[in-house]
């Protein structure tokens, strides 16, 4: 078994088609068959289930195509991480748009401070996009508010509380029942960030009509609909903090307490260099609690 079976096998999984992979790979389509068959043996398994003239994965297909994609983007980041000296010296790291809002540029003036030397990349994304980008090498390190993948290291960090936000002429008392929520429009994140995993549940259980939800990638936006009376926005707590001048305030909905937890991630197995071990270190002392 060779890196170009895995690449062979990966590319069938792509079209689910061996006439596809093969015009795509430049190679015949018995070849590519024979490549499959070889990995099937070399496994003891069956990799595709063909039913029909269609092919679909087997449950050790599956397996092997998470395998597959991480030996293979491994091995193409050691040769460029070795080809090149300067990797030695860097760290990509991603963060959610709440820490790019809030901690991320003390953050990295103190990792600046104690590793004058390393060659820092960052990337905001929100949480969803960042678990691809660490399953396909695209960051060596992130920190986001979710932790369930198993294939993921995870620290925690820290704890932040989600509050929901709106104008003095919209609602001028601070606390209004869940009855009372539901006659109001929402203003959330997009589907695949923090914010909005972390109210999504609740709102599912008190029946929220989806119709009222107005959905954006800017906390600033959103505030700034807020602002204007078009709904009630649900914020960070560290990123309302910061508008304190804004004609705005925070709404309890029935007591109900939102909450999420940040950790640091980075992939299981994955080689993280010197400065990324350097700097992981300096993440958990100055912003774990």
């Amino acid at each position: 078994m060779t890196l170009r079976h895995l690449e062979i096998f990966l590319t069938v999984c792509r079209f689910m088609s061996m006439t596809k992979a093969a015009a795509a790979l430049n190679m015949t389509q018995p070849a590519v068959s024979k490549a499959i068959s070889e990995l099937e043996s070399f496994y003891h398994v069956s990799l595709f289930d063909r039913i029909g003239r269609r092919l679909y994965l087997s449950d050790a297909g599956k397996a092997l195509n998470h395998y597959a994609d991480t030996i293979l983007s491994q091995y193409e980041e050691s040769v460029t991480f070795l080809r090149d000296g300067s990797s030695f010296q860097s760290c990509r790291l991603s963060v959610n748009v709440t820490v790019g809002e809030t901690i991320l540029p003390e953050l990295c003036r103190t990792v600046y401070e104690r590793l004058p030397e390393i060659d820092l990349q960052i990337s905001v994304h929100n949480t969803a996009a960042i678990e691809n980008q660490l399953r396909s090498n695209e960051c060596d390190i992130a920190i986001i508010d979710r932790s369930d993948d198993p294939s993921f290291n995870a620290i925690p960090l820290y704890r932040e509380p989600i509050v929901f936000v709106a104008s003095d002429s919209l609602i001028p008392r601070s606390h209004i029942l869940k009855e009372d929520l539901l006659k109001q429009r929402l203003l959330l994140r997009e589907t695949g960030s923090g914010n909005r995993a972390c109210v999504d549940a609740w709102l599912n259980r008190i029946s929220f009509p989806r119709s009222r939800i107005w959905e954006c990638t800017s906390d600033e936006t959103l505030l700034t609909m807020a602002e204007a009376g078009l709904g009630i926005a649900a914020l960070p707590q560290s990123y309302f903090q910061k508008t304190r001048n804004r004609s705005v305030h925070t709404v309890a909905v029935g007591g109900e307490p939102f909450q999420r937890t940040f950790y640091l991630l980075y992939m299981q197995g994955k080689y993280l260099n010197r400065i990324t071990l350097q700097c992981i270190d300096i993440i958990r002392k100055t912003v774990g609690k």
